[in-house]
């Protein structure tokens, strides 16, 4: 079988080779010069504002920009890859150049001719796995390089990049949350294990660093957009103001690698935060440091820094229509795990008028032998069934069956605990007016007057479903 393999990877290189030596024959002998996208997009900031990235920005960003693509083309091996940098290269290459998030970026014989030679690395580095482990960090970036290039990282030769990504989970959070938003990106399917995983990450910014949290930021919102499950988006403003006030005076948030993830997860004007940040700030502080030839240091910090001045970065790899079939089709799927923290009380100073606070309790057995509580800050309008869904995502004690009705859902399971007709337990609902306490139970007439469809919460209500004999 070995040997087997050892012939097909052979061949295939062999055949990469032979390709990459047409298409450079080609370009030799064609005397046309191949044209350059044009790059119309302007960047800054320059009301000194902290919104995302704005077309009426100044020019300056746009230059800037244009000198480091033309630095990192410059930097181009004779093999046509960039050493250890190619796909953050074409990563780069393919989103800086276009202003439209959902445009398809062309494909010119040098990016055809890079692109193989990444193919090359990337089927080597998977032949060599036995010898050299795999790299969740560089085979998520191969991934989301592959992603920009309308190359499915699912069908990548008779390999599952993306499934390979996910089977593997990397204990270290960073390289954790860029294969979730490799895999996202992707349109593949994000379990709902990672995703109380992100969610833990993010209710303690504190205890990670910038780039760590930032990369938590981007995969957290690819998942909002794959999943339609608005939700979860006021889980991802709690860690952006986090990390919004993390920015220093001189407009950087420490290193240049930070400073650019900072960047792109905060440009995205739905979650932007304002008067905790300063765009223009940030971009004059990464300015500072290119050099006359338009680099940013090395090839990967001039990569990090086109992508954070750009109008597209990592965020926007998912919009691109290249036509890939989700396999998501907005489904979460519940399975195990566990969710280390609840949702912490939000101050009066982080709260919007349109978040809610409530708190939501079950109870096991008519003498409460079980006594589980979360508080929750939600957006307002929102039933109690959404809520019921944000809470089964924090904690499995609150993870939920239900039957669907014609006139809304019917929680039979909840806490693993199923009705039993027969012996008279059933889980009762009740909106109570304040946490319930176990050695004062509420009265019937405190049962919700609804089902879980058509309880609108309001801010500072109690929910107690408790699983009781009649």
């Amino acid at each position: 079988m070995s040997l087997c393999f050892t012939k097909i990877y052979s061949i295939f290189i062999i055949f990469a080779v032979v390709a990459t030596h047409s298409i450079a024959e080609y370009i030799q002998d064609d005397s046309t010069d191949i044209p350059i996208n044009a790059y119309t997009n302007d960047y800054g900031g320059g009301d000194g504002s902290s919104s995302g990235v704005s077309p009426t920005e100044p020019s300056i960003s746009e230059v800037a920009v244009e000198k480091a693509l033309s630095w990192l083309r410059s930097q181009r091996a004779q093999d046509w890859g960039w050493f250890n940098n190619t796909p953050d290269v074409l990563l780069a290459l393919q989103l800086a150049p276009y202003t439209e998030l959902n445009q398809i970026p062309e494909t010119t014989p040098e990016t055809q001719l890079s692109t193989k030679q990444m193919e090359i690395e990337i089927l080597i580095m998977l032949w060599r796995h036995h010898e050299y482990p795999l790299s969740p960090g560089k085979l998520s970036k191969y991934a989301l390089a592959l992603n920009t290039l309308c190359h499915d990282p699912r069908q990548f030769h008779g390999h599952d990049l993306i499934g390979t990504l996910l089977h593997h989970e990397s204990q270290r959070d960073a390289d954790f949350a860029l294969s979730v938003l490799s895999a996202c990106s992707a349109s593949a399917h994000v379990r709902k294990r990672p995703i109380r995983r992100l969610l833990d990450i993010a209710n303690a910014v504190n205890d990670h660093n910038i780039d760590t949290v930032a990369i938590v930021i981007l995969a957290l919102k690819c998942i909002v957009q794959d999943h339609r499950h608005r939700n979860l988006q006021h889980f991802v403003r709690r860690p952006s103001l986090g990390l919004a006030r993390q920015q220093l005076p001189d407009g950087g948030f420490g290193n240049l690698h930070a400073t650019a993830l900072a960047m792109q997860a905060l440009q995205n004007e739905e979650y932007t935060i304002n008067n905790h940040w300063n765009r223009t700030a940030a971009v004059r502080w990464l300015l500072s440091h290119q050099t006359e030839n338009g680099n940013f240091g090395d090839i990967a910090a001039t990569t990090d820094a086109i992508l954070a001045l750009s109008w597209r970065g990592l965020s926007a790899i998912r919009t691109l229509e290249c036509g890939h079939v989700s396999d998501l089709e907005n489904h979460v799927d519940i399975d195990e795990g566990h969710f280390k923290s609840h949702v912490p009380h939000t101050n009066s100073n982080d709260t919007e008028g349109r978040n809610v606070s409530v708190t939501y309790t079950l109870w096991v057995g008519t003498n409460v032998t079980e006594n589980y509580t979360l508080t929750l800050t939600i957006p307002r309008n929102e039933t109690f069934y959404n809520v019921m869904q944000i809470a089964s995502l924090l904690d499995n004690h609150f993870v939920f069956e239900a039957s669907e009705w014609p006139n809304g859902h019917y929680v039979h399971t909840l806490a693993g605990y199923k009705e039993e007709p027969m012996g008279y337990h059933y889980w009762l609902l009740y909106r109570v007016p304040t946490v319930p306490d176990p050695s004062n139970p509420p009265a019937n007439q405190l049962v919700a007057p609804g089902g879980v469809d058509d309880l609108l919460v309001e801010d500072g209500e109690h929910y107690l479903f408790w699983y009781k004999k009649l």
